[in-house]
């Protein structure tokens, strides 16, 4: 269940420039957690107070280790509180809550699956991934970033994946959008997760819509929010349906759906 969760850090590293990786124990999370769910992490490491970083922030659950007994989290530098989870070390204490979002089941009709990852949308797609890989899915791994030392390892991937990149600077893959992949694979794909940027989501929604793109993909969205449990409404998102709330209905948003000339702020 849903709760406060205090833990020690078993390990903290680098992955790639800015990009940093915190493996925590704790049965608990590892036997709660679920593909799309995320945390409410407090950024004051070791601290006896929250006053240096006043707000938690949502970071997804990025691995799950059962028989360790062991979850991870991975989170750029972007601010003050990244910055402070990013010189934890061995031994912190961490505060969370969790798990919370909507856990995302890939439907038992799936053979080949698509994910498409920008910046860091591999955060919240890799503990689908491993899901996926496990369930012996053909997988296939759009990768997108400013330049290859933005790129998650592919060492750290779980064997079977078929990896693709992209990057902004042509360091590694072709030098185009991510999404410029999709068109070389999307034949016999029987879906698409993708998280990223809002603009790649939305090129993805516009690529559906124009036909460019013809399997149904989801999208896993990000958003600022103060509570994560649907008090605060700071995660709105206009839908067809309505108004829907990533922390309570997300993150998995069929990309057709979201109305985008309304905004959202992005993590």
């Amino acid at each position: 269940m849903t709760g406060e969760h205090k833990l020690e850090i078993i390990s903290s590293d680098q992955v790639a420039m800015g990009v940093f990786r915190i493996v925590f124990q704790s049965a608990e999370l590892a036997y709660e957690s679920k593909p799309g769910q995320f945390l409410m992490v407090d950024c004051n490491i070791g601290q006896g107070s929250n006053e240096s970083v006043f707000l938690r922030r949502p970071l997804a659950v990025h691995r799950v280790d059962v028989e360790k007994e062991q979850i991870s989290i991975l989170f750029q530098v972007v601010g003050k509180g990244t910055l402070a989870l990013s010189k934890a070390t061995a031994g912190d204490l961490i505060d969370v809550i969790g798990p919370l979002g909507r856990p995302i089941e890939i439907d038992s009709s799936v053979e080949n699956i698509v994910f498409v990852s920008g910046g860091l949308g591999i955060a919240s797609l890799t503990s689908l991934i491993d899901v996926a890989v496990g369930r012996n899915l053909k997988v296939t791994l759009l990768a997108g970033a400013r330049n290859s030392y933005r790129l998650y390892p592919s060492q750290l991937l779980p064997r079977g994946v078929t990896e693709m990149t992209a990057t902004d600077d042509g360091s590694a893959g072709i030098r185009a959008p991510v999404t410029h992949l999709v068109s070389q694979v999307q034949e016999k794909t029987d879906i698409i997760y993708a998280c990223g940027p809002l603009p790649m989501l939305k090129a993805l929604s516009e690529m559906a819509v124009d036909g460019t793109l013809t399997v149904n993909t989801i999208g896993l969205l990000e958003s600022q929010m103060a509570c994560g449990l649907g008090i605060c409404k700071g995660c709105v998102v206009d839908t067809d349906l309505g108004d829907k709330l990533i922390c309570l209905d997300g993150p998995a948003f069929d990309l057709r759906e979201i109305r985008w000339e309304s905004q959202f702020s992005p993590v």
